[in-house]
This record gives C-alpha cells, sequence and structure tokens, in this order.
C-alpha cells in the first residue's frame, strides 16, 4: 500500500466473555459441566492436565475451572456468570480455529447449565512497532484538531466511544514508549454469530490503521 507505514505486531490477545442470561448458582452444577466441556475439546488435543480448579472465587464473574490448549496460548474457562476465551500471540489467520473453539463452548455449556448467552464481549489488545517513523509523526496529524502545533506534544492518544457499544483506545505501550497500545472493545446484546462479531472487531482494527495510517495492525 504505497505512503503507508508498516507496523509489526510484537504482542497480541484476544479475549471473549459470555455473560449468561441468569446466573448459574450452583457451583457444583458449573463443575461438573467441565467434563462434557473438556470432550467437546478433544479435537484440539487438551489433556486432563490442562484443566485447572481455580478455588476461592471472590465473585461471580471470577471462573471456576479453566482448560489450556495450544500450549497455554488459549485458555477456556467457565463460571457462575459467564464463559470465557483468552488467546495470546493471535493473528487473524488463527480465527477461524478460535471461532470452533468458543462455538463449541458456547453449545456445551448452554447444554448442560441450560442457559443461553446474553451479552458478548469481545477484546483486542495489541503492542505494535512502527518503521520508520517516530510516534510523534505518526500522531502529529491530529495536533492541528485539538490546537496544537505538532512538535508541542510528543504523542496524541485517543478513545472512542461508539453509540453501538465499541471502545477504541490508542496509546503509548508501556512496555516501550516506541511501541502503540492498542485496546478495542466491541460488545453485542442478545443472539449473535462469532463469525459476524469477530468480522465487526476486525473492521474496528482496519478503521484504526486507517486513522493512523499504517499499513496493517495485523
Amino acid at each position: 500500500m504505497s505512503g503507508k507505514i508498516k507496523a509489526t505486531v510484537k504482542f497480541s490477545s484476544f479475549d471473549y466473555v459470555g455473560t449468561f442470561a441468569e446466573p448459574v448458582f450452583e457451583p457444583l452444577r458449573v463443575l461438573a459441566a467441565i467434563t462434557p466441556v473438556y470432550r467437546a475439546l478433544k479435537p484440539w488435543n487438551v489433556t486432563p492436565q490442562d484443566v485447572k480448579y481455580r478455588g476461592g472465587a471472590l465473585n461471580v464473574t471470577d471462573p471456576v475451572a479453566t482448560i489450556e490448549l495450544a500450549k497455554r496460548h488459549y485458555t477456556v474457562s467457565l463460571g457462575i456468570m459467564n464463559l470465557g476465551f483468552k488467546a495470546n500471540f493471535v493473528a487473524w489467520d488463527q480465527a477461524p480455529i478460535i471461532i470452533d473453539i468458543i462455538d463449541s463452548n458456547t453449545k456445551t455449556v448452554a447444554k448442560e447449565l441450560n442457559i443461553s448467552v446474553a451479552e458478548h464481549s469481545l477484546t483486542i489488545i495489541m503492542q505494535a512497532g512502527v518503521e520508520g517513523k517516530s510516534l510523534q509523526d505518526l500522531t502529529a496529524p491530529f495536533a492541528s484538531p485539538l490546537g496544537y502545533f505538532p512538535r508541542e506534544v510528543n504523542f496524541f492518544g485517543f478513545i472512542v466511544y461508539g453509540t453501538d457499544d465499541f471502545q477504541v483506545y490508542v496509546d503509548r505501550s508501556a512496555n516501550n514508549p516506541d511501541d502503540l497500545f492498542v485496546r478495542i472493545i466491541r460488545k453485542f446484546t442478545g443472539s449473535h454469530d462469532m463469525n459476524d462479531m469477530s468480522k465487526r472487531l476486525y473492521e474496528d482494527e482496519q478503521r484504526v490503521a486507517r486513522a493512523l495510517g499504517i499499513e496493517t495492525i495485523d
């Protein structure tokens, strides 16, 4: 892409949380559901050692058990109030397998606990290094609308709160001040297809890339 700046992702993570319409205030039922969840995840080579029980959950949003996959890069979780999935060092070419895992987990939990997922939250976090340009120069175009000259400020971050439940947060990385930190959150209410929700999240990521004038954040 001519005129675009190349960005290299140094770290990325993806989180999904599906919140139940009603909490299951029976921890033993939730724990019993781990067995069918484990069986459903066998196509992804889980072992009994990948199952971890989380004693002493402090509130209903804490997981009571987790199952690790893909050499601990992926984690499936289950709690009284929600089910979840977390992945580290992700890229969009992993989306099909991640979607399959989340769909499998959701289907199994819904059947075993007789619940429905009422709310969905998808979050991407990235640390990206920009090649051939400082962050000051990269974000200088955001100076004029705020009434600043480009050289008055070292970095221009921004936060966007969307009317349809999305958030975008762009800042300097705490790990390396020469890198970008990007967090994108997209929320949905009711029944939604995971493919459609992930597509919206991908579109949000591409919008951030275009706003920053970089070739890609993937």
